[in-house]
This record gives structure tokens, C-alpha cells and sequence, in this order.
């Protein structure tokens, strides 16, 4: 259903006048209406409305906009941030947002300690911010067809034919991952098909992490649940919360109940209450439901990987690895899978170093009283990417032959950079789930440029130090799936079945484009001047 503004044009102008000092202001942590804010006039395009309340920080719609298929869609204005070190001014892992209007340049920003978040880069420009759907896309009726839409009470699309599948909108053909890309540029294209030239994108992961270190920040600096719904002054749970103990609530706070969408233990969208305590900044202006429910996709990363075969594995110290033509270069990730007899080196991931173009050794692996290899395994090494600066985020097509795929040869070598994540690759506790978070460890890079830069951005540990099995409360002990798959599509936020593993900063790096999944769905951004 299209929205119709509840103010007058001349309404609008006078309550934008009144916001000089404070226009695109990201707000200030532990208060009202922080994580959000009003867009420049500028930014606000055809089709898109600000709702009753947008220009008040206390209201539920404070920062809230609606496009013309009645999509509600939060403003997040650009920001710069730091991370505590313990020697930056800050401690180690406290986080400090501060608004664009802080500094008049990154440059200068950079000089004070701070960075750009990443998410506020898009097609080589720096962007005053951007529109993210409130609530995971549900379908809804446009024309003669069906579309993708960010409404509360939706019945979130999963990318699966048992509920409520993608493959039911014009512009989908099939229940698989990719077919998000084409969900998000039917948005704006006529009868639900796709619009080449469509302002929206899948979210990023740049835009999740953005929100994700939101969070991080405001609870840190709230001092009550005033303006943070789901604060914990002792520290043990405060982030936001979701539907995520398969029993549609959450397994941190017994209040949080969520009304079923009829499958499993899957909600509606937004239909957790008290609905503050399930938004990205504890206010019923933020984001909704970022803890659980269902997968989030995210564009923006990837990876191209390849396997070898094993042909055997030595007990020795260190272990050696034998796969002909392994490619390796030594320092790099490789995961071990499907190993017959050494089973102890199945399903993890080490750092290499080569012995010759067939051998290989496992840094720190001493395999002489492991069980004698019988038979069998792979080894799959790959190279991250994330989307180049210059790359606008709406220009991803969702194939994987194209100089426009998100993947493929072609698309990443056109679009996109290579990176260095992070792995915990030290036996024992080096296998696929890790948890956000390691003791005392700075788990983010403060990095304004560069690799770390980068993994911060993307909300991605700085290195092995901020991941272990078992996590921190102050990331909430949030899943960290590593693993090396090629064509990668990233999931965040994880599903209503993970409990204390999901949330905010939950990611999975394990799946691929061509996965059909009833907990897996995704919801729209978009930038300004697109």
C-alpha cells in the first residue's frame, strides 16, 4: 500500500529549517534517537517520505522514511568512529561515534584518531548515508506483480520453496541466494520486475557491520534503559535482542516474544515486543530485528577458492600435507576437509607453509600421535574480496560471468580488491565455529586505512586475537563461521533456532550463491544521488 504523507510540503521545509545544526546528525551514544537521524533534503528522492514524527528523536519514527510501496526504510547519517586500544585515549574495545559535522574532513577526522566507516563510501563518492529497510523484506503486491517490501507484520521471504519463497516474486526464477540481488532491483521497476537502473541494493555488509558497531557503541555509553531498551549495566547481555531461541523468544531476556509467521519457529517481521529491545539502538526508531529470526544476505564480500586432493598426511611434527598442485603460498589459510583416518585434521582451518609445489606443512601441528592417514580429503585455499570504492553497491547483477557479477572472475576482477581476513588457525581450537571475541582481546582494528581499515568495515576481527569457541559478552558471544567457500554469499545476524550465538555481529562465511534456505532471507538499502 503507498503511504500518504501526513505533512503538507511547506510542513516539511519548516521542520527541516528547524534541524540546521543538527541535519544528518548520527546522534550522540546513550541518547534519544541515536543510530538514526534526518536525512539532508538532497537525499530524500522521488517515492520516498518522511513519516509523522521523523524530525523528533524520541518519536518511534525519529529518522524513519517510506517509499512509495510502503517500504519503511531508517536513515543512517554518516559517522566516524575509533576503537579503543588502550594507548588512543579509549580502552581497549570502547567504541566512540562521533557525526559528520564533527570534522569537516575524513582527512582531519583521520588526524584526531577517527575513521570513516566504510559503509559511507559507495561508486568512488563519500555518501551523507543511507536508507536500510527497518524490517526483512516480506512480499507484497505492486501491479500486476510481487515485490520485496520492508513492512512490520510481513512474512519474511526465505529463499526456500517450504516458506515463503523468493521464487514468488516477478522478479525471481528460482529459491536460490542470488536471486536477492534481483528481489532489491525489482524494488523500483515496474509490476515487480526487475529495474536495471534500480536505486536498491541487497544490504551490504559494510551497512550491516555499520549498524552492528551502532549498537556497540550506544551500549556502552547508555547509563539506563531509557533511550537503550535492552541495556544491562552489568554488561553480561547488553546487545540488542531477537527471536532466536527457537521458541520465539530470546534466550537472554524471557520478556522478548515474537508472533509466529506459521513455519517453524520463524516471526513475523517487527512483531517481537517489546519491540525497542529488538532494534539496533534500543529505540523503536532503529532497526528491527538484528538478533535471530532469520539470515540477513549481505553483498559487498566474497571469495574465489579452489580445492585440491589430498593424497596423504604424515604423522610428524609438523604435519605434512601431500595434494599435487596445491597452489599455496606460505602464510596462507587452508582448510582440511573429509581426511580419512587422521580424522583429527578434518573441518579446521590452518595457516601453511610450503615445502615444494606438491607439499605443504601445518603451522603448529604436531600429528605424531595422531591416527595414520588411510585415505582420502581436500584442501581448499582462497582469496577474500570486498567491493572496490569506486564500486556502487547497486550496480551488482547476481551471475557469476559477468564484469557486473557480484561473482565470478570477471565481476570480482572488475569490482572488487582482494583482502585478508582473519582466521583463528591454531590447533587445537581452529575449527569452523568461532564466537566474536577473545578475553580481554582488542577485537576490532583502529585502523583509518589499509587491511584493517577494511575488516572493520566490514565487521570482521582485526586478527586471530578477537575470535575464540567461546567469545565475549561485550559481542555477545556472537557465531563467527569461518570457512573458505568459493562464491561466497555472507549471512549475518544468524536465525530463531542459534540462541546465545546469534546477533548483531553473527556472521557465516560457509555458504554460496546457489543455496536454497528456509532461514535465510535478506532486506534492501540505498544511497543517495543513485
Amino acid at each position: 500500500m503507498a503511504y500518504q504523507s501526513q505533512y503538507t510540503g511547506a510542513q516539511i521545509d519548516a521542520a527541516v529549517g528547524s534541524l540546521v545544526g543538527t541535519l544528518n546528525s548520527i546522534g550522540t551514544a546513550g541518547a534519544a534517537g541515536f543510530g538514526v537521524g534526518v536525512a539532508p533534503p538532497e537525499a530524500v528522492f522521488d517515492g520516498m517520505t518522511p513519516l509523522f514524527g521523523y524530525t523528533d528523536p524520541t518519536h518511534a519514527n525519529y529518522g524513519n522514511y517510506q517509499f512509495s510501496d510502503g517500504s519503511v526504510m531508517c536513515w543512517i547519517p554518516k559517522f566516524y568512529y575509533k576503537i579503543g586500544t588502550g594507548s588512543n585515549g579509549l580502552a581497549v574495545n570502547v567504541t566512540d561515534v562521533k557525526g559528520v559535522k564533527t570534522y569537516a574532513t575524513r582527512y582531519e577526522a583521520e588526524a584526531a584518531g577517527y575513521a570513516l566507516h566504510r559503509a559511507f563510501i559507495d561508486g568512488g563518492d563519500e555518501k551523507d548515508g543511507f536508507f536500510i529497510d527497518k524490517y526483512m523484506a516480506s512480499k507484497n503486491a505492486k501491479g500486476a506483480g510481487f515485490i520485496a517490501s520492508s513492512i512490520a507484520g510481513g512474512l519474511p521471504i526465505s529463499t526456500h520453496a517450504d516458506h515463503n519463497p523468493i521464487a514468488d516474486l516477478t522478479a525471481c526464477a528460482g529459491n536460490y541466494y542470488y536471486e536477492a540481488i534481483n528481489a532489491a532491483h525489482a524494488r523500483d521497476g515496474a509490476d515487480g520486475a526487475v529495474n536495471a537502473s534500480s536505486r536498491f541494493h541487497v544490504v551490504s555488509r559494510f551497512q550491516w557491520a555499520a549498524l552492528a558497531l551502532l549498537s556497540l557503541a550506544h551500549g556502552q555509553a547508555a547509563s539506563s534503559a531509557t533511550y537503550c531498551a535492552w541495556y544491562d549495566a552489568g554488561g553480561s547481555t547488553n546487545f540488542p535482542k531477537g527471536c532466536n531461541n527457537n521458541a520465539l523468544g530470546d534466550t537472554n531476556d524471557a520478556e522478548v516474544a515474537y508472533v509466529s509467521d506459521g513455519y517453524s519457529n520463524a516471526a513475523k517481521t517487527g512483531s517481537g515486543t517489546p519491540f525497542a529491545k529488538t532494534t539496533h539502538n534500543g529505540q523503536a526508531c532503529g532497526v528491527a530485528d538484528v538478533n535471530g529470526l532469520m539470515y540477513d544476505l549481505n553483498i559487498g564480500i566474497t571469495c574465489i577458492a579452489t580445492a585440491v586432493s589430498i593424497t596423504a598426511a604424515s604423522q610428524a611434527n609438523p604435519c605434512q600435507i601431500t595434494a599435487a598442485g596445491h597452489g599455496l603460498t606460505t602464510g596462507d589459510p587452508v582448510m582440511i576437509t573429509s581426511v580419512g583416518g587422521m580424522t583429527e585434521i578434518n573441518d579446521k582451518i590452518f595457516a601453511a607453509t610450503v615445502v615444494d609445489a606438491n607439499n605443504f606443512t601445518l603451522d603448529g601441528v604436531d600429528s605424531s600421535a595422531f591416527a595414520a592417514y588411510t585415505s582420502g580429503g581436500s584442501a581448499t585455499v582462497g582469496t577474500f574480496y570486498a567491493a572496490k570504492e569506486a564500486t556502487a553497491m547497486r550496480d551488482f547483477t547476481a551471475g557469476n560471468t559477468l564484469a557486473t557479477d557480484h561473482w565470478g572472475a570477471a565481476g570480482v576482477a572488475a569490482l572488487m580488491d582482494a583482502i585478508a581476513p582473519a582466521f583463528e588457525t591454531a590447533y587445537p581450537n581452529n575449527g569452523f565455529a568461532q564466537r566474536m571475541g577473545d578475553g580481554a582481546g582488542q577485537v576490532l582494528s583502529e585502523a583509518a586505512s589499509g587491511n584493517g581499515w577494511l575488516l572493520t568495515g566490514l565487521g570482521l576481527p582485526k586478527d586471530a586475537a578477537g575470535i575464540s569457541p567461546s567469545g565475549t559478552n561485550l559481542f555477545g558471544s556472537d557465531y563467527f563461521y569461518q570457512y573458505i567457500r568459493n562464491e561466497l554469499f555472507l549471512r549475518s545476524s544468524l536465525n530463531w533456532n542459534y540462541g546465545s550465538t546469534a546477533g548483531v555481529w553473527g556472521l557465516h562465511l560457509g555458504l554460496s550463491r546457489t543455496v536454497s534456505g528456509d532461514v535465510v532471507g535478506f532486506r534492501a538499502a540505498c544511497y543517495p544521488g543513485a
